[in-house]
């Protein structure tokens, strides 16, 4: 009989013993619902049918003359008495580990390795006080113990099956470190994503590397506000639930709108959406970016006002406004991350918004001398606006016709209303986007009227 047949039988009849004390333990503890919506008792019945039915000669091998599993459980001083816990999981790994010390061959191994992975997928590893490093104290204490056993042999290798023993077991934590450093690399990218949702790529990246993140003045920038008219009235008419859909469905449509012209997420407040460009990259282009952005985020509500209003359904009408000018932009708070702009330019724009004219896009002077070489804009003439007094105020229509394409314009869609507003595409021909790449390399466009 080989070395490796010989520890299979020795360790299998210890693995044996426990499985029938296992299936002896309380029916509070082996007939609650376990792994794959089996109870305890059939899991472990199941692995003694196979190891029976695979290996006969186990029953009628001497019986041990101790527990290896109840002296494993009391070397590991586990919160509960070996009688009041089943281990089902571990039993299932145990299996295919002897089958693999049995067949040494290398699906064999592979099949130990494959279940181990299996039966770790469904552990809580996240419940409290669990660390890493205790599946591989406990791996140490059974290879110790199954070192005992070795010695404890007559007419073996023992330095052979010593050998077999550890390359096992280090195969096995192996394992565990495999598994685990996968669940930590999850974990780490879960934070990446979530942190790059709070704040802006190359934000976080400084954060991350220096713990902080110092306040910049950026020279020229584009803030851009919406809000809804109506929307306190309107919303005491819709449940909560109602209310939440409909915003979510607003800002969903100018999340994927300002994706689309690289613009950057400010925040929301209530029923107001705030959102910048040139900022945290210098940008040559931020406000003609937020004069396309504007223009698609106000069709897009236009045409929800349109469709609800035909279905009898409460609606609101979009106010959006925007300026560009200086700024500081940083990141407030200690423990919930905030990206924030603050400066005369935010609260001209944001006076952009409340002065405008509801299903229209309000600007100001500065915005019109750079985007009047390529958009229709109507002068509004001096407008009050709240705590700033007059200001020269225009309505951006659209493209001028000469970059206008319109068969991505929305407004200009036969009114289409089935639309869900799922992909947009970027306004402007060929023409247009060619003056683009001049604006967005620095080139200064004279203004033409056409």
């Amino acid at each position: 009989m080989n070395t490796n047949h010989r520890l299979f039988l020795e360790i299998g009849i210890h693995f044996l013993n426990h499985l029938e004390m296992e299936l002896n333990k309380d029916s509070k503890v082996i007939d609650a619902i376990s792994l794959d919506g089996k109870t305890p008792r059939e899991i472990n019945s199941e692995i003694k049918k196979n190891l029976i039915d695979s290996f006969p000669e186990l029953t009628s091998y001497p019986n041990p003359n101790f527990n290896l599993f109840l002296v494993w459980w009391e070397k590991n001083k586990f919160l509960y008495p070996y009688e009041s816990f089943s281990l089902e999981s571990y039993n299932i790994i145990f299996y295919y580990r002897l089958l693999s010390l049995r067949d040494w061959s290398d699906k064999s191994k592979q099949d130990f390795h494959n279940k181990t992975l299996e039966v770790f997928e469904k552990f809580d590893y996240k419940r409290p006080g669990f660390a890493v490093t205790d599946f591989l104290n406990y791996e140490n204490n059974m290879r110790e113990l199954l070192r005992e056993i070795v010695l404890g042999m007559f007419e073996i290798d023992e330095k052979k099956a010593w050998e077999l023993i550890y390359e096992q077991s280090r195969t096995y934590q192996t394992i565990v470190n495999e598994f685990f450093e996968r669940i930590l690399q999850d974990a780490l990218n879960d934070s990446e994503r979530l942190l790059h949702n709070i704040l802006p790529k190359k934000i976080a990246s400084e954060l991350k590397t220096k713990n902080s993140v110092e306040p910049i003045h950026v020279p020229s920038a584009t803030v851009l506000f919406t809000d809804f008219k109506g929307f306190t009235q309107l919303s005491e008419q819709m449940s909560a639930t109602q209310l939440i859909a409909e915003l979510d469905e607003c800002f969903s449509i100018f999340d994927s709108i300002i994706d689309l012209y690289g613009l950057e997420k400010i925040k929301t407040i209530g029923d107001s959406y705030m959102c910048a460009g040139g900022i945290p990259e210098f940008s040559n282009t931020h406000t003609v970016d937020c004069a396309l952005a504007s223009l698609q985020m106000r069709d897009s509500m236009n045409l929800l006002y349109d469709r609800k209003t035909r279905e009898n359904k409460p609606y609101w009408k979009v106010r959006i406004g925007f300026h560009s000018g200086e700024l500081t932009a940083g990141v407030i708070g200690q423990k919930k991350f905030s990206y924030d702009i603050w400066g005369d330019t935010v609260n001209t724009a944001s006076r952009m918004e409340s002065s405008g004219i509801p299903g229209e896009v309000n600007v100001s002077a500065s915005v019109f001398e750079v985007l009047d070489p390529f958009f229709v804009l109507e002068p509004r003439g001096r407008i009050e606006a709240k705590n700033k007094g007059k200001i020269e105020m225009y309505i951006l229509k659209g493209l001028r016709k000469r970059f206008q394409n319109v068969d991505q314009s929305l407004n200009q869609s036969s009114n289409d209303t089935s639309q869900e507003f799922k992909t947009f595409s970027k306004l402007g021909n060929s023409d247009f986007w060619n003056l683009y790449e001049k604006l967005k390399n620095g080139a200064k466009i004279s203004r033409r009227k056409t």
